[in-house]
């Protein structure tokens, strides 16, 4: 085996090792997708009732305990709040990463069939890139606006709105309020540098 034909080599295992890490980053970002929506519909149901989902949660444990606890509450509506915005923040978090991860490999994923198709005349190793581009259709553009802009944008609704609900409607201690702008603030950051990335990208 000549020296081209082991380069030729450990570029193919090397694009093939990074193509299904790529994938597989590509399968977390749904995933994460789907979690963020169902804390963001656990989040709306607490804010139409808190009182309610604390009961409910609270009937819940006493039943599966076999305890009786009369009228008071072993976890109290505020703090299943707090929990409900970690779990947002931490999904949401991830989510910003990954989908800058996968936008990285990408153009990483570009750059190694650019070196390989060139052993085969530009006819191979063109899939992602010189293929995808060539017979880009209206359906891909629309997935890529709906994780680079319709995403963010519901996101920044729905911290319109919890902000609203947490200053004007919710009954929560003020410590409690305090440690949920904290957690919000922090997920308006992880926003920010996330919508950053992505203009720089551009």
């Amino acid at each position: 085996m000549d020296s081209n034909d082991k380069h030729l080599e450990i570029l193919s295992a090397h694009y093939s090792e990074t193509f299904f890490l790529l994938k597989s980053a590509v399968e977390k970002r749904d995933r994460l997708l789907l979690y963020i929506l169902g804390v963001v519909f656990l989040l709306l149901v607490y804010m139409s009732a808190p009182s309610a989902v604390s009961d409910w949660l609270n009937m819940f444990i006493n039943s599966q305990t076999g305890t009786d606890t009369g009228t008071t509450n072993l976890i109290e509506a505020s703090f299943i709040g707090v929990i409900l915005l970690l779990g947002l923040l931490s999904f949401s978090h991830t989510y910003f990463q990954t989908v800058l991860h996968i936008e990285r490999q990408y153009a990483y994923v570009y750059q190694l069939e650019e070196q390989l198709c060139t052993y085969f005349d530009g006819k191979a190793f063109i899939r992602e890139g010189i293929h995808y581009r060539k017979y880009k259709r209206n359906f891909s553009k629309w997935t890529k606006a709906i994780f680079w802009y319709l995403v963010p944008l519901l996101y920044v609704i729905f911290i319109a709105f919890w902000l609203v609900f947490l200053f004007t409607e919710s009954q929560a201690p003020w410590g409690y309020k305090v440690v949920d702008s904290l957690i919000t603030a922090s997920m308006v950051m992880s926003l920010a540098l996330y919508l950053l990335a992505l203009a720089k990208k551009k």
